[in-house]
């Protein structure tokens, strides 16, 4: 199997998808949902567990977003902002579920870069949840998990995704950015 192909396929559409989700697009939600099929492939095949399961909740997660994003009183839901106290929440919840994650992944005896691979992991299952429900944060927590996940994927020699997540940096920037301003207009 060609697997630089099968990566190059599946970073094209995580770019698409993000874009998309950046613009407020629904469309993304369903490239999510393809690129994150070639993702668990992918990565069952590079041995690190937690980001196929993370690309399999991707997977449900785009027929949520699908689902969510076209709920609003005008077919569209409004960004949401959230108090300090829902963010600590989030990051303890991370925290233990990287650790939970870490440990976990040391039971099967080939699995690589469990910490890295269970932080990654963790913050962008929160951050999707997140994004699902547009609360504007959930770009901050991309930008942590993304470069954590860079590391990861240089470490195991994923080129393509290396350089989609240094893009997806970027582009969290501009999406916060974008956002926010979006929010504060809404808010009259």
């Amino acid at each position: 199997m060609n697997w630089t192909l099968i990566e190059a396929l599946a970073a094209g559409g995580n770019l698409a998808y993000t874009v998309l989700m950046l613009y407020e697009r629904r469309v993304g939600w369903l490239f999510g949902i393809g690129a994150s099929a070639l993702g668990m492939a992918l990565f069952l095949h590079q041995q690190v567990y937690a980001q196929v399961l993370l690309n399999g909740f991707y997977m449900v997660m785009g027929a949520y977003g699908w689902w969510s994003w076209g709920k609003g009183d005008n077919g569209e839901l409004p960004i949401s902002r959230r108090p300090l106290p829902f963010h600590l929440a989030i990051i303890g919840l991370g925290t233990v579920l990287t650790v939970s994650l870490a440990l976990g992944l040391k039971f099967l005896p080939d699995a690589r870069h469990t910490g890295l691979d269970g932080f990654a992991t963790a913050f962008s299952l929160l951050a999707t949840w997140m994004l699902a429900r547009k609360v504007l944060e959930n770009w901050a927590y991309w930008i942590v998990a993304d470069a954590v996940a860079i590391v990861l994927y240089s470490l195991i020699g994923l080129w393509w995704y290396v350089g989609l997540y240094v893009i997806y940096v970027g582009l969290s920037t501009s999406a916060l950015v974008r956002w926010h301003r979006s929010w504060k207009a809404a808010q009259g």
